[in-house]
């Protein structure tokens, strides 16, 4: 049985010399498989093709790994070492080849699949059916050589998709669903020549906001060659520029020419102000047929209602939204552009707050407050990027001051231990200790409660009783981490969100956003993408778990939950 299984499965056999495998010592076979490894068999194996796996090897219906029975300690036994070597070495360069071990998993399946439908224009306008090329001859300078036009690598089509859930676990529903993968179409909705187009920012800066002005410029009028593209200036009032005093602006490839170096937005932002009548009058007064909408929840919201508005008015406009948030809160995406920038800057004030904290003696204590609303992940990252953090505190967990298991006595063990201390503290952490504000600030926003100010006198009363000294910095950095330019990777998702977020709206697709979902870029129906915004960190998740493990701090939240005080908000997926 040996000789007849290695016969049929030995899968250099049309390589190796005529006479029989199995009559060679094992040392013979253990030199053979070195051989292998070292000198060649890669380009054996190209000529061979791939070897699948034998059917022998699985055990119908129970997905169970079944081996046939070799005896170790004969010839063959020897041989099949000295291939299990060889082969492992190929797998490891050539995982495409299959020649491994497989083993179905029957308790995991995947029946159906269902994509979430972007709408798209031709429900009731006319598409223009523009064959679509890939625009050359505009350099980084913005200086345009002889027209030049060449066929994409890939184009997509409507059965392209990006899986949700691809994490998978016994239990997992065997139907999930899928977003449209985002890129070009093969055929245009719009004559480019045609197109006139709008941008708008809205809401708090972030960094890569000129980066995705740039894109979009560059996009559409390099590789499409549209007829112009306007710049909204302020917001959502900048549709209202009779009354706001902020004309619009022509945006050329010579007026976006180094502006990924520029931190905010040449356009300009504002909060609030949106007028959908006056939007609308916009639009059609100066022929756009597509809007590009940058901002976070509430303004995709508004930019909803503009594109249902133009479907029930059957304007052939094109309404796109790149999502935009510093505090990464925006629902079903990976993550926000600038989110990576804003951890990276947050990390100088870290440092600093430390060197205060150190040197400052006895007992230095460093505070700094970070953005994060209503959800703490600039907090929580740059906190686990630190390492130093003694202290973490977020919107997500309660905050606990006394008791055992309270902050407080955390604070004294770390002084104890070191000599000094390191907090870090979302904006939107301790509204169960200081109440909520009932005031609002011109995007409907609450104003959150100064818990890192607070905090800062908490401390020193705690300490005073005591008779012990302490000295405690506060650090407030949060305006410079959203004002700086995009780093190098926040540099590149941007140019990708502008690339695609044009991609979508030439072929046809409106009321949607673009985002990267799996690490793919997708195109995610805008009513959607709010339905579940803001999003929050999950406190009984993994990332949490991550920064107690670094930080030492008591979980307060497995705490509160025991007492049922731990609300029943809906949290989303981390990025971590």
């Amino acid at each position: 049985m040996d000789a007849a299984w290695y016969a049929a499965n030995n899968p250099f056999k049309r390589e190796a010399p005529r006479h029989t495998v199995l009559k060679r010592t094992a040392a013979v076979a253990v030199i053979l498989g070195v051989i292998f490894v070292i000198s060649g068999y890669m380009h054996a194996a190209d000529t061979r093709g791939s070897a699948q796996p034998s059917a022998a090897h699985f055990a119908a219906g129970r997905g169970e790994l079944v081996q046939p029975h070799v005896g170790r300690g004969s010839a063959a036994g020897k041989w099949q070492r000295a291939h299990e070597l060889v082969t492992a070495e190929f797998v490891r360069r050539h995982p495409q080849g299959f020649n491994c071990e497989l083993v179905r998993l029957a308790d995991i399946t995947l029946s159906d699949v269902f994509v979430l439908a972007v709408p798209h224009l031709s429900q009731y306008a006319r598409p223009a059916g523009v064959t679509n090329v890939m625009g050359l001859g505009v350099g980084g300078d913005g200086a345009a050589d002889e027209p030049l036009q060449q066929p994409y690598h890939q184009l997509l089509g409507v059965s392209d998709v990006v899986l949700r859930d691809i994490v998978r676990k016994r239990g997992s529903p065997a139907v999930t669903t899928a977003y449209l993968r985002a890129g070009p179409r093969a055929s245009l909705h719009f004559d480019p020549s045609l197109v006139r187009a709008a941008i708008v920012t809205c809401g708090g800066l972030c960094p890569g906001l000129n980066n995705i002005i740039q894109g979009l410029v560059r996009t559409l009028l390099s590789l499409y060659g549209v007829h112009g593209v306007l710049g909204v200036r302020g917001g959502y009032q900048g549709f209202r520029a009779d009354e706001a005093g902020c004309e619009p602006v022509d945006l050329t490839l010579d007026a976006v020419v180094g502006l990924q170096h520029q931190g905010g937005t040449l356009l300009g932002s504002g909060r609030g102000s949106f007028d959908l009548r006056r939007t609308i009058d916009f639009l059609q007064e100066r022929a756009i047929n597509q809007l590009y909408v940058v901002g976070g929840d509430g303004t995709h919201r508004a930019a909803n209602e503009i594109a249902e508005e133009a479907r029930r008015l059957e304007l052939n406009v094109a309404v796109v939204g790149i999502p935009k948030t510093i505090d990464n809160d925006i629902d079903l995406i990976d993550r926000s552009f600038g989110f990576a920038t804003a951890v990276e800057e947050a990390q100088a004030a870290i440092r600093s707050a430390q060197v205060e904290a150190r040197c400052n003696l006895p007992n230095g204590i460093g505070i700094v407050k970070l953005m994060g609303r209503s959800s703490g992940f600039i907090a929580v990252h740059a906190t686990l990027a630190s390492g130093e953090v003694d202290l973490c505190l977020v919107p997500e967990v309660p905050v606990v001051l006394d008791g055992e298991h309270g902050l407080l006595c955390h604070l004294e063990r770390v002084l104890h231990r070191k000599g000094h201390a390191l907090v870090v503290v979302a904006e939107g952490a301790g509204e169960e200790i200081l109440g909520q504000s009932a005031t609002v600030d011109a995007g409907g926003n609450r104003k959150l409660p100064e818990l890192g100010l607070w905090l800062k006198e908490r401390i020193g009363t705690h300490f005073g009783s005591a008779h012990k000294k302490v000295t405690v910095k506060y650090i407030d950095p949060s305006y410079m981490i959203r004002s700086v330019p995009a780093n190098a990777a926040d540099a590149i998702y941007c140019l990708l969100l502008a690339q695609n977020a044009v991609h979508g709206a030439m072929a046809w697709y409106t009321a949607y956003s673009v985002g990267m979902v799996n690490n793919r870029l997708v195109y995610i129906p805008i009513n959607a993408l709010v339905a579940n915004s803001p999003r929050m960190m999950e406190p009984n998740g993994r990332t949490w778990e991550r920064v107690i493990a670094v930080t030492g701090q008591p979980d307060t939240a497995r705490g509160e939950r025991a007492k049922g005080r731990l609300g029943s908000a809906v949290f989303s997926r981390t990025v971590l």
